[in-house]
């Protein structure tokens, strides 16, 4: 969590940094003059993490030490905010969820619409400490789109992922496999090079036809390469979860060697290492008919259509991180059902994967790991393997 220098002068007092532990049952020590609660973040700095990567002010039943003494208000603005996230944009601000929260993948909660005025007063302190210009709304790189676009973009999405068979199910498969035909068509190099008036007017034809043909599409294989590289995806999450668990300073030898074990398994050249385990993918089911794993899964979907574009990638880009995160989180859910030797996966879970797979995006930000991992999702394969195969193994 960065903080502001307001927040890291409260955070330093001896009122609240003898709340700062290094170990999450230790019991705060009245007069005690403990480590520095807050370490340098660049040219910010941040809450001081405990060896196991948690929060130094985390307690042992998973609350959090300021807000239990001081109160909510005397947490960082970040702490406050989450799970949620205020982008700049046309108009109003831009609102999502980060699915990292348990209770925003499960659908739990009080209804974002309940929260309105407390995310205003929120979002009105966020941009006078972090000021952030509008980022511009692209469909791919060199794109550019407006307000109207999304809009019938995320429309024809939207009614895609919600068509329904004769029995009045959702096939959420097939229904992906009708939204990749729909994207591949808005991505050709005829149609990209369209002018802009002429563009909105295709996305808004053919999305309609999308949303009501009843023309079958077959779902593509997703290419090697793909595959290939939805593993490497697999594989930054588990990363992140190894060095969130890792040694804060030195050289970290074992962990870098935890990592290359998970990435040799991965290729098939080492037994399963740190819970990752790609037989348990292939060996446990996961069924769509399910209707808390299909609740689950249709709710991370909606919500990625929903807040498209955030302006922080291509709205192409962001819905194939969705699915590469959707994907992973799949596996992520195979393997801890095959741990409790389950052959199927139970709706907890998937939701224990999902909220594994999504911390990654969380924590991802703006720099040269957003753009390699917008690399590992393989395009539109991610939403093809999902399309195709009950895991993307």
């Amino acid at each position: 969590m960065v903080l502001t220098a307001a927040e890291a002068e409260a955070l330093r007092r001896p009122a609240v940094a003898r709340l700062w532990s290094a170990e999450a049952d230790a019991a705060p020590v009245e007069g005690a003059s403990g480590p520095d609660p807050l370490e340098a973040a660049g040219p910010l700095v941040r809450i001081r993490r405990r060896a196991d990567g948690a929060c130094g002010f985390l307690a042992a039943d998973g609350a959090c030490r300021i807000h239990a003494e001081h109160g909510a208000a005397r947490k960082p603005l970040a702490c406050r905010l989450f799970p949620f996230s205020l982008r700049p944009g046309e108009g109003a601000a831009l609102v999502t969820a980060s699915f990292s929260c348990p209770t925003v993948a499960a659908n739990a909660g009080a209804p974002l619409t309940g929260q309105i005025g407390e995310l205003q007063a929120l979002g009105k302190e966020w941009r006078r400490s972090f000021p952030e210009a509008a980022w511009p709304l692209r469909f791919t790189a060199g794109k550019p789109l407006t307000g109207a676009v999304v809009g019938e973009m995320r429309q024809a999405l939207m009614g895609v992922l919600q068509r329904r068979t004769q029995d009045g199910r959702r096939d959420l498969r097939r229904n992906t496999a009708r939204l990749c035909a729909l994207l591949e068509d808005w991505t050709r190099h005829r149609v990209l090079k369209l002018p802009a008036d002429d563009f909105a007017e295709y996305v808004r034809l053919t999305g309609r036809f999308a949303v009501t043909s009843d023309k079958p599409v077959p779902p593509q294989v997703p290419s090697r390469v793909g595959r290939l590289l939805l593993r490497g995806f697999l594989l930054a999450v588990v990363a992140a979860r190894l060095q969130a668990e890792g040694p804060r300073r030195g050289l970290r030898l074992r962990l870098r060697a935890r990592t290359v074990r998970v990435a040799l398994h991965l290729h098939g050249l080492w037994a399963p290492a740190e819970g990752v385990d790609r037989r348990a993918v292939r060996r446990v089911r996961v069924s769509l008919d399910e209707p808390a794993i299909e609740a689950l899964v249709y709710h991370f979907l909606r919500s990625a259509l929903e807040t498209l574009p955030t302006g922080r990638r291509p709205l192409l880009d962001e819905l194939c991180f969705a699915y590469a995160t959707l994907e992973t989180a799949l596996q992520l859910a195979a393997m801890r059902a095959a741990r409790a030797g389950r052959e199927t996966v139970a709706a907890e879970d998937l939701l224990a994967g999902i909220t594994q797979a999504a911390d990654l995006a969380q924590t991802a930000g703006d720099g040269a790991l957003e753009g390699f991992l917008r690399t590992l999702t393989g395009g539109l394969d991610a939403a093809r393997s999902f399309a195709h195969a009950s895991s993307g193994a």
